[in-house]
C-alpha cells in the first residue's frame, strides 16, 4: 500500500516567510563557528502534528476529523515573539527558531483538540510538549556556542502578525535537496 509522508500546519503568509528568511541570511553567525541548516523561506511553518507515513485510509479519517475542528473553530491572529530561541537549551542549541507572542493560546488549544480526536482514531500521540514556534533551521555544527548565543541574543524581531484562517494538511517529500512540501488539503476556520 502506497503511503504519504504527512504533517499538519498552519502555513505563513509570504510577509513572514519572507522575514524571516531575510533574517536568517543577515544573522552575523560567522564568529560563532557554526553550520546551520536553515529552513527554506517557501517552507517556513507551524507544525501542529508530525503524522509520519500515512496510508489513503488514514487521510480519510484525518479529514474528517480536522473537518470537525475547523468548523467549530474561529479564525485568530498570531504575533511574532520579539526573541529568537533555541531547543533543547542554550547549553545546547539544536534548533533555532521564533515563537508565537499572541494566539499561542488558541494554538495550543487546536493542537489539543488535534491530538485528542486523532489518539481516538488510533494515531500515537506527541512524546514532546506543544510549544507554538517555527523552526528557522537546526544546527549541524557548533564551535563557538557562547558567540552564537550573544548573536541570537542581540536580535529583536519586528511583531508581524497574521489572521489564520486555515489548517493544512501537507504531505513531505524527502529529497537530496532538502524536503519539499505541498497542501493536500485545507481546512477553513469558521468565520
Amino acid at each position: 500500500m502506497e503511503t504519504i509522508r504527512a504533517f499538519i500546519a498552519i502555513n505563513l503568509d509570504p510577509e513572514i516567510r519572507g522575514y524571516l528568511s531575510s533574517l536568517q541570511q543577515n544573522l552575523n553567525l560567522d564568529a560563532a563557528k557554526v553550520k546551520v541548516n536553515w529552513v527554506e523561506e517557501k517552507n517556513l511553518h507551524l507544525t501542529l502534528k508530525f503524522l509520519g507515513n500515512i496510508s489513503p485510509s488514514q487521510i480519510e479519517l484525518i479529514e474528517i476529523e480536522l473537518k470537525k475542528i475547523t468548523s467549530q473553530y474561529p479564525s485568530f491572529f498570531i504575533k511574532l515573539l520579539p526573541e529568537i530561541g533555541v531547543f533543547p537549551s542554550y547549553k545546547m542549541p539544536r534548533v533555532i527558531w521564533v515563537g508565537i507572542k499572541e494566539g499561542a493560546a488558541e494554538l495550543t488549544e487546536i493542537y489539543n483538540l488535534v491530538e485528542t480526536r486523532l489518539y481516538k482514531k488510533g494515531f500515537p500521540r506527541e512524546s514532546k510538549n506543544f510549544s507554538t514556534h517555527i523552526t528557522l533551521g537546526r544546527v549541524k555544527y557548533l564551535k563557538d556556542k557562547d558567540s552564537l548565543i550573544r548573536s541570537l541574543k542581540s536580535i529583536h524581531l519586528d511583531s508581524f502578525s497574521q489572521k489564520v484562517k486555515s489548517i493544512e494538511l501537507m504531505e513531505s517529500k524527502l529529497t537530496p535537496q532538502g524536503p519539499l512540501y505541498g497542501i493536500i488539503r485545507q481546512y477553513p476556520l469558521a468565520d
